[in-house]
């Protein structure tokens, strides 16, 4: 059976016996060095899980953005062409064709720029309320490694060089230290896991969205059909 070096140090530590202690490890550097180890181990797993969780961060964050990247350069296509359509440096043709929709181009003139606003204002939202929960929950995960890092200066393992003095405690120091980072760990991870899982399946073709995108549809259509009348 393999004892993983996490549970050999809490064995020596419930089990320590300063006679003992100096007998099975001699001058104190094995005992030294596997503490050392393990936190370098441990410091080095919250750092990966940091990077994966990052990346995963990042991934989100971009998809939402392109989202709002795309809404807004799809409005000011329809601002250009609505400001193309109103102007008066244009010909007769198109003055002549771009009469008969009118009436048309006024409505989307409006419903354009307020179903813009509202499907923006519901991708903003979004992005607010994803920013605010993983910063609160990753904030840990981004710091943990640097935390596992100071239980050796917390727990003054340098101690473990030299016989004579408490390593029972210093191991008892560590390893709770070092447990109870891994529990909180675990913790926010979970929740960080739990907001990407729904942001992976949040829909961002909210209804005001959708119709803002088929409006949107529906006035290129019809600009497209005064501009081959323009030149027809």
């Amino acid at each position: 059976m393999r004892i993983e070096p996490f549970s050999l140090l809490l064995l020596m530590a419930l089990f320590c016996v300063p006679g003992q202690f100096r007998r099975i490890w001699g001058r104190n550097g094995p005992l030294y060095e596997s503490t050392k180890q393990l936190i370098s181990s441990e410091s080095f797993k919250a750092a990966a899980i940091w990077n994966r969780t990052q990346e995963a961060i990042y991934d989100h964050t971009e998809r939402l953005q392109l989202a709002l990247n795309t809404l807004d350069e799809q409005q000011r296509q329809a601002s250009a062409r609505l400001e193309r359509f109103f102007g008066s440096q244009y010909s007769a043709e198109w003055r002549a064709c771009s009469k008969k929709h009118e009436l048309q181009v006024a409505h989307f003139n409006r419903e354009l720029v307020d179903k813009y606003s509202i499907c923006r204002n519901s991708l903003d939202n979004i992005m607010v309320h994803f920013e605010q929960e993983i910063v609160l929950e990753a904030s840990f995960l981004g710091r943990a490694s640097q935390e596992i890092e100071a239980i050796a200066k917390t727990c003054k393992t340098w101690q473990l060089k030299q016989a004579g003095l408490n390593h029972a405690g210093v191991l008892l120091c560590t390893v709770s230290g070092i447990g109870a980072i891994r529990q909180r760990l675990a913790r926010c991870l979970e929740l960080c896991d739990d907001i990407l899982l729904e942001m992976e399946t949040e829909d961002l073709d909210t209804p005001s969205c959708l119709f803002y995108h088929h409006l949107k549809m529906e006035f290129d259509e019809v600009f497209a059909q005064i501009e081959e009348c323009a030149v027809v």
